[in-house]
């Protein structure tokens, strides 16, 4: 078996696979004061909850976008384990053309997106990430990563308008009936889910109309739930992408590793 962690600005997403197929998941708040013993803690609760044992896992592999978390999350994984976990970056291969300009720049869960979406769906496909930033990627008709868009998610959205308008209220993120609210909840609700849907429908459309052909659709991210079922049938809902892209990526250097 192999453990797969996407460390994002707000959870860790720890899953396991054997062969090609997750058979656990887990979410938990990223937090930065943890240590790595904590962690250790927090992943060992999970092995035991379904019942699995470290002598079971063969190796693990880790996405990160908080740095100052990576070596924290390798060390508790050492502890456990007794073996180092790779992390998505410049030293593991990936199979993923990048041409943007700074390839550098592109955050490893992105590129564990694409990988999962590229494996499942194929190409040409556009993939929603819906998260802390709402981002929406874009693999072309040659399996090329070509670009990115990001923009605030719902739930830093919704946070960023009851902290900039005194009147205004976090609520409770579940989309209304109705697309025009008669109460303050939700007329927020409605802005924020219908708002984001809009956006990623929007922008799918002028994304198309750029390359000039259509392209696959998945939708995922913490916050795709919440819009999967009002979103337009085009977009494939896909709760676990990243970590089948993790799983390839693992797939792809795990005999470089040992």
């Amino acid at each position: 078996m192999v453990l797969l962690l996407d460390l994002g600005n707000t959870n860790l997403y720890v899953g396991v696979y054997r062969g090609d197929k997750l058979l656990y998941d887990y979410r938990t708040y990223s937090d930065v004061n943890k240590s790595s013993d904590e962690y250790k803690t927090i992943i060992k609760e999970f092995l035991h909850a379904n019942d699995l044992h470290r002598s079971d896992f063969e190796g693990a592999i880790l996405s990160s976008v908080i740095p100052s978390l990576t070596l924290t999350i390798c060390n508790s994984i050492e502890k456990l384990f007794g073996f180092k976990c790779m992390v998505v970056g410049n030293k593991l291969k990936t199979g993923l053309s990048i041409r943007i300009d700074n390839p550098s720049e592109l955050g490893s869960d992105l590129v564990c997106d694409a990988i999962g979406a590229k494996h499942r769906y194929g190409t040409p496909v556009l993939i929603a990430d819906l998260g802390t930033a709402s981002k929406i990627m874009a693999v072309d008709k040659n399996g090329n990563f070509v670009g990115v868009t990001i923009s605030p998610g719902i739930n830093l959205s919704m946070k960023a308008l009851s902290n900039g308008a005194a009147q205004l209220m976090d609520v409770s993120l579940i989309a209304p009936e109705s697309i025009i609210g008669k109460n303050s909840a939700d007329s927020i609700n409605s802005g924020l889910i219908y708002g984001t849907i809009a956006m990623v429908e929007g922008l799918c459309e002028k994304i198309e109309k750029e390359f000039g052909y259509n392209f696959k659709r998945v939708l995922t991210g913490g916050y795709a739930e919440i819009v999967k079922n009002h979103i337009d049938k085009r977009f494939v809902f896909d709760a676990d992408l990243i970590l089948e892209g993790l799983y390839q990526i693992y797939l792809k250097n795990v005999g470089d590793n040992k």
